[in-house]
């Protein structure tokens, strides 16, 4: 009988196993002493400790089941299934060898404590309900340390952001152990503001050059809160990292040291550097991505990829220009077709000079054709609208990333969806070259009617009711009234139709304009527009009546050539006697009719907000070609470029904008309103039209101040705009420039100065709403200044 008992007990106490571990809610299984255990069937699974977390939640944990074959790795998972539950301070799994073969398993679980009541205490500059909503942890839940730390993190960030540097939060450990009751303990600290900063160690760059490149700034009073704010502090110093490493220091070393004052309310923030040596390249090459016995590259060779690389042996090695290479040479390959391409760098250096051996590893992929294109998410715009912007992406044509992109952006400035994705499908296996296209869009409202009004120094104080709908489709008749009250009628079709009426104390104008940008589903453009128009002049009224016809047609992405007719029925009214000789004789009523040409090259990728890219418009215009009262030629010349200057690093731009005009009217003798003139908003610092030849007054025969514009019009204009708050407001300082005489010359040359803001609210469209002050510091005499000028402004 004992000689029986003896073996089982011996079985029993070497089964018996129990979870060893440091932390109070987790342990480790010691797989290596359940060998015997593994895969034996599960009898029983038992669950100890329970008293306020439900039963059945902890079960649907667990994935150790009766009947399955135990294993240790899931009896594992589902420990750490129950530590995120956050209601155990201890988990412990047994496991017991019963008689039959089978095991039992059982989980010991300690409950965490429950925190009765929450209280914030030493806290004046953040109320309680700020600091509350910190915490995700409520009264009569389980304590959880994890969730605790994090309260007491997000606290102190709290404080930090508002430039209380120095402020600690503690929690009250006795009070929680012997009551339950959770008390944070807030030590409010000065708010630090930043007296100095500081460089040490630099002797390759200037305190100048490294200070443009961190965001920490010293308080100025009144104008910079300049509080310490020990985020930027470390974005600072990767910041500074990334400066020395573009310039080839690449062993610098960057830290800190925060010095604070005494009373705790200042501090000084020095930057240490230790620059070491600056690198050169050596040489570059170039091998298949994890290549053997020497492998070559098939696309392209080992010279041509040196070739594409920004630096050459022996200039400062750059990892900026490195990395500006590697797209080079990334693009080129999605030229061909291999759009998964993939490359990676490494760098040898040998002894101790400051040389680099640069190998770029290039896995070149499969090169792809485009395949299928499939577009989905377009309920009312029609395939074709979002086909036609695909153009070089094509079935059967090689397929190219950058083109991509190209095709998602012009997707995407039709303004006609909220979102547009392009994805390539990953290769069938039985065609690995075809790589099918998912065009993903989801429409936009592209349709508006506007009740409002507008000012402008200007054009006055307009009303406005317009429709508007940038998705129009001419031909989708409603097949019911209904149809059309819900917006599912006239659109679809990428069109354009606008129809305002814009009553106003200077100009009133009513208008209507369909446009057709891809007439026959060419790359031909129709344009159909009519308006009529009072305007009030200092001396006399304008009322014109329009109707203009174009066409245009685009040439690739770059060029486009328009041609536009006008037909036009001008008359001045209530001219007063002293008005010029030039007005009287033009009071009409006259017919104008014109057809112009125009040649535009544009590298802007949109109007609204450019960066970078240029403008150059061309353009040439015979009024009395189909007859009329008046017969003249004339020409102009527009160039605007936008030079992207600097870029924060929230992507906000600072931008360069330079324009440049000349217009010249000849053969012929042009009208007092076919003119040219400058000022207002088209020359800020003069007076609306000042800038102008002025007319003979009809009662007195002699030189008056009323302008009667000129054929010769120069101006010349540079505008820097930078970020001042978030996406919302920048700020403008600019100069204008230029004259308008009856000849071509520089004659009468103004210049002014001046600075003002840009307010960008996409409540009221995507124009900003601009601010000007500008000074006249080169003018006629007689001319009359204008200090302050606004409007809604588009660049071009």
């Amino acid at each position: 009988m004992h000689g029986r008992h003896v073996p089982l007990l011996a079985c029993l106490l070497a089964a018996v196993w129990t979870l060893i571990g440091s932390s109070p809610a987790a342990a480790q299984i010691r797989s290596a002493d359940l060998a015997d255990l593994q895969d034996r069937p599960i009898a029983e699974v038992r669950l100890q400790g329970l008293d306020r977390v439900d039963e059945q939640l902890v079960r649907n944990q667990l994935r150790t089941a009766v009947g399955d074959p135990f294993d240790p790795s899931t009896v594992r998972s589902d420990m750490g299934r129950l530590e995120r539950l956050g209601g155990f301070q201890e988990i412990t799994p047994e496991v017991v060898l019963l008689e039959d073969g089978s095991v039992a398993v059982t989980f010991r679980l300690v409950e965490q404590p429950i925190v009765e009541e929450i209280q914030i205490v030493g806290n004046r500059l953040v109320a309680d309900r700020d600091l509350r909503a910190l915490i995700r942890l409520r009264p009569g839940g389980p304590q959880d340390d994890f969730l605790i730390e994090e309260a007491i993190r997000r606290m102190r960030e709290e404080y930090r952001e508002r430039g209380h540097f120095l402020t600690d939060v503690r929690i009250d450990e006795q009070e929680l152990e012997e009551t339950g009751v959770l008390v944070f303990r807030v030590i409010e600290g000065p708010r630090v503001r930043v007296r100095a900063v500081e460089f040490e160690g630099n002797d390759a760059f200037t305190d100048r050059q490294l200070s443009a490149e961190i965001g920490t700034r010293t308080a100025i009073f009144l104008f910079r809160r300049g509080e310490l704010d020990e985020q930027q502090i470390s974005e600072d110093i990767a910041s500074i990292n990334e400066f020395y490493r573009d310039r080839g220091y690449l062993d610098v070393r960057v830290d800190r040291r925060i010095e604070i004052s005494p009373d705790n309310r200042e501090a000084i923030i020095t930057f240490l550097v230790d620059e070491g040596q600056q690198y050169r390249l050596r040489s570059v090459d170039s091998e298949p991505m994890g290549s053997v016995n020497d492998q070559q590259l098939e696309v392209f060779a080992r010279e041509q990829i040196a070739a594409m690389i920004e630096i050459r042996p022996g200039d400062v090695y750059s990892r900026g220009k490195i990395r500006r290479s590697l797209d080079v040479v990334r693009r080129a390959y999605n030229r061909l077709g291999y759009v998964d391409v993939e490359t990676r760098t490494y760098e040898v250096r040998t002894g101790d000079e400051p040389f680099v051996d640069l190998v770029i590893e290039i896995h070149e992929g499969q090169k792809g054709d485009v395949g299928l294109i499939t577009i989905a998410g377009n309920t009312l715009t029609k395939d074709k609208v979002i086909r036609r912007e695909m153009r070089h992406l094509q079935p059967g044509r090689p397929l190219d990333s950058a083109e991509i992109e190209e095709a998602e952006r012009r997707i995407r400035n039709t303004r006609l969806f909220n979102d547009v994705r392009i994805t390539v499908q990953d290769p069938e296996p039985e065609d690995p070259e075809r790589r099918d296209i998912l065009v993903e869009v989801q429409e936009a409202n592209t349709g508006s009617v506007n009740f409002g009004a507008a000012v402008g120094s200007d054009a006055g104080v307009l009303g406005q009711f317009s429709v508007q709908q940038d998705n129009f489709d001419i031909a989708d008749f409603p097949e019911s009234f209904g149809e059309l009250i819900r917006g599912r009628a006239f659109r679809g079709a990428g069109q354009q139709f606008s129809f305002a009426l814009e009553p106003g104390n200077r100009i009133s104008t009513y208008s209507v304009n369909f446009t057709e940008p891809h007439l026959f589903d060419t790359d031909t453009s129709l344009n159909v527009g009519a308006f009529l128009r009072d305007r009030v002049f200092r001396r006399y009224d304008e009322d014109r009546r329009n109707l203009t016809l174009g066409l245009g047609r685009r040439f690739g992405d770059i060029w486009r050539v328009n041609l536009n007719t006008r037909f036009e029925r001008i008359e001045l009214s209530d001219i007063d006697e002293r008005a010029a000789v030039d007005v009287f004789d033009a009071r009409g009523p006259d017919t104008i009719t014109s057809g112009g040409l125009s040649l535009v090259r544009s590298t802007v990728g949109t109007i609204h907000r450019p960066g970078r890219g240029s403008r150059l418009e061309l353009s040439l215009d015979q009024a009395g070609l189909m007859g009329g009262d008046h017969t003249f030629t004339s020409a102009s010349a527009e160039h605007t470029i936008f030079l992207t200057l600097d870029e924060d690093f929230l992507g906000r731009r600072s931008i360069l904008r330079l324009n440049s005009r000349a217009s010249y009217i000849f053969a012929g003798d042009s009208p007092v309103y076919e003119r040219f003139y400058l000022g207002g908003r088209s020359f800020r610092g003069f007076a609306f039209r000042e800038i102008s030849p002025k007319g003979i007054r009809a009662d007195t025969g002699e030189i008056g101040n009323d302008p009667v514009g000129g054929d010769w019009l120069l101006f010349l204009g540079a505008q820097y705009e930078v970020p001042l708050w978030e996406e919302m407001l920048t700020g403008v300082v600019f100069v204008d420039s230029g004259t308008v005489t009856d000849s071509p010359g520089i004659d009468d040359f103004r210049v002014s100065v001046g600075t003002g803001v840009r307010l960008y609210i996409p409540a009221f469209g995507p124009a900003p709403i601009a601010f000007d002050l500008a000074v006249p510091v080169k003018r006629r005499p007689g001319d009359r200044s204008q200090l302050f000028s606004f409007s809604a402004e588009l660049p071009f």
